[in-house]
């Protein structure tokens, strides 16, 4: 058995990846084209290529599942034609048998996968964006919002803790923010000074290096009634401060992305201060869940192409269940993203909806298991 193993490992592996390289220069093409327009004098043809390039990481990573699924459907249908499988089958090769055996191949494009989501795809991503940021001689924008990253920070004092708003309009991609809004709260949520900033630069372990900023301190308002408030609103000089938060650059690099295009360990840290400051992170939990999951269920296509080696001639050629592959692997990718929308809108459990898709595949590869096995 190790000979078969190396061997159908070997060409799911080479039919893998044959179809991967199709899927990619598709999408490859298809983003190429959607950057035509964009071509001018800062923005070269030149350009298009290295940032269609700095796309193919998350591309790779999407179309994973549907290769290894389309890769393992034409190896078994080839193995089926060719009466290989009917051998095995007469050899005493039995259902149990062949599902550990498809697992080796299925464990190495995991690990592949998961690899590739984590550490290449993301840090693609973001050079693409400062790529794009860099020759066009812009800022990189908030995702969504017209008023820029707003981030709630809780500092805990003597007296209580104390709550903080601060807000950017954008970020270079050097890292340097660009229109400081802070809001600072005390215990009581009474608003107590206002910090503007025309910019400012992290400086590790230290905070933040505002340029012309400028402090309003606010008196507070009590017993409005009984005595007139002596103190008065002091406005401070436009000057550099050094304003201390721990809140650093990757925090607000996490609004100018898409939860999906981001690493497990920058969604883990995010949903971490989300929880901290008792904020909703509902969508940031779904899209670190769906990343545990998501390679994960490379097994479970791979299991799906088994139903296919019991199919004989008569059942269609490779053609047909090359389609058949696809139109389940499209299904499977719309599933996943619908039920990450629909989890997102009705508040499901995280784990829940980043299950669902993959357990609905394992489900449809258990009955047509069970369908040739009857026959």
């Amino acid at each position: 058995m190790m000979v078969i193993t190396r061997h159908l490992t070997k060409e799911i592996l080479q039919a893998t990846g044959f179809v991967l390289l199709a899927l990619v220069a598709l999408f490859a093409f298809f983003d190429l084209v959607g950057q035509l327009g964009r071509i001018g004098s800062r923005y070269g043809l030149l350009d298009a290529f290295v940032i269609t390039g700095l796309s193919l990481p998350m591309r790779i990573y999407e179309v994973m599942p549907i290769a290894a699924l389309l890769g393992a459907v034409f190896v078994m249908s080839q193995w089926a034609a060719r009466s290989e499988f009917t051998i095995l089958r007469v050899a005493g090769l039995s259902p149990v048998r062949l599902s550990t055996i498809l697992m080796v191949p299925g464990l190495i494009l995991v690990v592949f996968t998961y690899a590739f989501g984590e550490f290449v795809a993301p840090a693609s991503d973001t050079y693409a964006r400062e790529y794009r940021a860099t020759i066009q001689h812009t800022t990189m924008n908030i995702r969504g919002s017209d008023t820029g990253a707003w981030v709630r920070e809780t500092i805990q004092t003597p007296n209580g803790p104390q709550i903080r708003y601060l807000n950017i309009q954008k970020m270079t991609p050097t890292e340097e923010a660009i229109d400081w809004r802070i809001y600072d709260f005390d215990e009581k949520q009474r608003l107590t000074r206002v910090i503007a900033a025309k910019n400012g630069n992290y400086v590790n372990h230290q905070g933040w290096l505002l340029n012309q900023a400028v402090s309003t301190s606010l008196p507070l308002l009590e017993n409005l009634n009984q005595t007139p408030i002596m103190d008065r609103v002091v406005v401070s000089t436009p000057a550099s401060m050094m304003f201390q938060s721990q809140i650093d650059p990757s925090i607000f690099g996490v609004m100018m992305l898409k939860p999906e295009n981001m690493s497990m360990r920058a969604l883990s840290r995010y949903v971490t201060h989300l929880e901290q400051s008792r904020q909703q992170s509902g969508r940031y939990e779904i899209a670190l869940w769906n990343k545990a999951f998501y390679p994960i269920a490379i097994l479970v296509m791979i299991a799906l192409a088994m139903p296919f080696a019991y199919m004989n001639r008569r059942s269609g050629g490779v053609s047909i269940k090359i389609f058949a592959g696809v139109m389940i692997g499209l299904a499977f990718y719309t599933i996943n993203n619908l039920f990450s929308y629909i989890g997102m809108l009705n508040t499901w459990p995280p784990l829940f909806v980043a299950m669902v898709p993959t357990a609905c595949m394992l489900v449809v590869a258990m009955i047509g298991m069970w369908l040739v096995e009857r026959r």
